[in-house]
């Protein structure tokens, strides 16, 4: 566990000084640095989390395969990624470091424009980076593409959206389904271009999911299929729903970003519905790990909103990372799941190099 807690300490010494001093042309290179390692652990990690031997299982079967089959195994833009490794005789490790990059750019872009940088960044290490990027390789990177799109989102970037969005379901599929939630900002401003962007989200699902939606929702909605701890990971997008909801007007927030964050927290508190109504947890449970941002934004700005001199209590600060602590060791300690995470090991070590 040694190797999360440095993760951990080297991202809450991070928010501290910045919430301190707040010298963002000093803090900039590190914080590059600090997500650089991230998206390293994170890409070079071996033999951890509870899908390594599932995705192990995909390369080898895409390593027999030409680039045309390979392709239609599974989410094309990873397929493609395991198929050039296999083709060089890389390993598993090759397709892991370039999820691993993606979600960590798009989360670190995202956490870039919040009040502190490092703070937001910290919020998702204890679960986001540890649990989901190290664990859902390719709803991962999907993950880190949307935090991307979010983080630059405007009406008038209406056309780089949907494009983000596609790119982010050549991941993972269902990243299509975010996309009305991002659009709903702009229908409310622009009709026309709602319509616009409607008939593109029916292109993209016609794509991406025109063909397996059926089998999506007997798997996800008519099943029995429960994912372990989808009840606690929706309480904690709940917690950051019901804050945002409270507090959005004081969170410092753009028109856009503040109705879509909004628009989350609703479909957040949804969820929980969900989760009483459907038979099968892990429909609810893949949305609402695409939800995760959510507490990264509305956290790391609680202590600015709690603030009446625009600078952020060293307080509330503590506040958030205390309870980000709780959040890690109450998972590493605890989850039922967590032992397949334990210890951290890299391909670094490994002598196949993560085949």
């Amino acid at each position: 566990m040694t190797a999360y807690w440095i993760l951990f300490a080297i991202w809450a010494a991070g928010a501290v000084q910045f919430a301190r001093r707040q010298y963002q042309a000093y803090n900039r290179a590190f914080y590059i640095f600090a997500a650089t390692l991230t998206a390293l652990m994170i890409g070079l990690r071996y033999n951890v989390g509870g899908d390594w031997f599932t995705y192990l299982n995909m390369y080898e079967i895409i390593a027999f395969q030409t680039l045309g089959p390979a392709l239609t195994t599974t989410d094309p833009g990873y397929a493609f990624l395991n198929w050039i490794s296999a083709g060089a005789d890389w390993g598993i490790w090759f397709p892991n470091l370039g999820c691993g990059i993606l979600f960590m750019a798009g989360l670190a872009r995202l956490a870039w424009r919040q009040p502190n940088p490092w703070l937001a960044v910290l919020v998702a290490v204890p679960y986001l980076i540890i649990v989901v990027a190290m664990g859902y390789t390719r709803q991962a990177a999907a993950i880190g593409i949307i935090c991307w799109a979010v983080a630059d989102a405007s009406p008038k970037r209406l056309g780089r959206l949907v494009l983000m969005i596609a790119f982010a379901a050549l991941f993972h599929k269902t990243a299509i389904l975010f996309l009305p939630i991002l659009l709903l900002p702009v229908v409310v401003r622009s009709p026309l271009l709602g319509i616009v962007g409607a008939v593109a989200f029916a292109l993209l699902f016609n794509v991406f999911l025109g063909s397996s939606s059926d089998d999506l929702i007997n798997n996800y909605v008519n099943s029995d299929y429960n994912s372990q701890g989808a009840a606690i990971r929706v309480a904690m997008n709940v917690i950051a729903a019901i804050l945002m909801l409270l507090l959005r007007n004081r969170l410092g927030l753009e028109d856009f970003a503040k109705s879509f964050w909004t628009n989350c927290s609703i479909l957040s508190i949804l969820s929980v519905i969900g989760l009483l109504v459907f038979s099968a947890s892990s429909g609810v449970d893949r949305i609402a790990l695409f939800l995760i941002p959510l507490q990264v934004v509305t956290f790391s700005r609680i202590p600015y909103a709690l603030s009446t001199t625009g600078r952020p209590h060293l307080s509330g600060v503590l506040v958030v990372i205390g309870y980000s602590f709780a959040v890690q060791f109450v998972w590493l300690n605890f989850a039922d799941n967590a032992e397949l995470w334990k210890p951290y090991d890299t391909v670094l070590r490994a002598d196949d190099l993560g085949q």
